[in-house]
């Protein structure tokens, strides 16, 4: 059995209730899932596999053009909407380990997340691997909205999400003397495999961080956010389809 450091994961299924074919939509004549692909040998580690999870024959194709594992597909059973990230993760794992190959770490790169930095990944896998006590890290930014002002219905009453210890009513308190909150991204997941043949959790109890700023914390959901992606990469003359290098800064 050969054991490599790490397994890279591009999940990228065919099914979007926002956008038809999200991962294939062109920003700037170029389709979202391929800033991803050129971005995955910015990493500063060798011993990796590298894996397009799809369900997709398109997007499958597209991984095959830039030398990326794609075969066999995830299963449609994997696939749905309501389907949950450890079955994309263990499946992946299962791939390998018919070629007889563990690994002790995973990252999974999401294409809705396509910004992102050369020094941020290999800063984050650096601050991953030496934190021996860490299950999963997240890639965090600032939240817009604090949670401890948000609310669950219930019956004909609200209830807080969540509550504060030793902080009476949090949810009619200044937001100023509230903690700051942080929202995951996709832009940055890693998780600590062990050599293990399948998981039970991708972030297990201990679950540390990474920061990142605001641009990288870009999350392509709506149409919206494409017209937002198109113009920045613009402004920031982030992307050439002839210069992929551009795609690090």
């Amino acid at each position: 059995m050969l054991k490599k450091q790490l397994l890279i994961i591009i999940p990228a299924r065919s099914g979007s209730k926002t956008i038809k074919n999200k991962n294939t939509k062109k920003i700037n004549g170029v389709p979202l899932i391929e800033y991803t692909f050129r971005f995955i040998n910015k990493i500063k580690e060798n011993s990796k596999e590298v894996y397009c999870s799809t369900d997709s024959s398109k997007i499958q194709n597209l991984a095959i053009k830039f030398g990326i594992v794609s075969k066999p597909m995830r299963p449609k059973k994997y696939s749905k909407d309501n389907s949950r990230d450890i079955d994309f993760v263990n499946h992946s794992l299962k791939v390998f380990l018919k070629k007889k190959i563990k690994f002790k770490y995973c990252l999974i790169l999401r294409p809705t997340n396509p910004i992102r930095s050369k020094s941020n990944l290999n800063n984050s896998y650096k601050q991953f691997i030496k934190n021996k006590k860490a299950d999963s890290l997240k890639s965090i930014f600032p939240t817009k909205k604090t949670p401890f002002k948000s609310w669950l219905k219930s019956g004909k009453f609200i209830k807080p999400i969540t509550k504060l210890k030793n902080f009476h009513e949090s949810y009619n308190a200044p937001r100023q003397q509230l903690p700051r909150a942080f929202d995951q991204t996709g832009t940055y997941e890693y998780i600590r495999i062990n050599y293990k043949k399948s998981i039970n959790s991708i972030s297990g109890k201990n679950i540390t961080y990474y920061d990142i700023p605001e641009n990288e914390c870009f999350d392509v959901d709506n149409i919206k956010d494409i017209k937002n992606l198109e113009q920045y990469l613009k402004n920031k003359k982030f992307f050439s389809v002839h210069k992929s290098s551009q795609l690090s800064y």
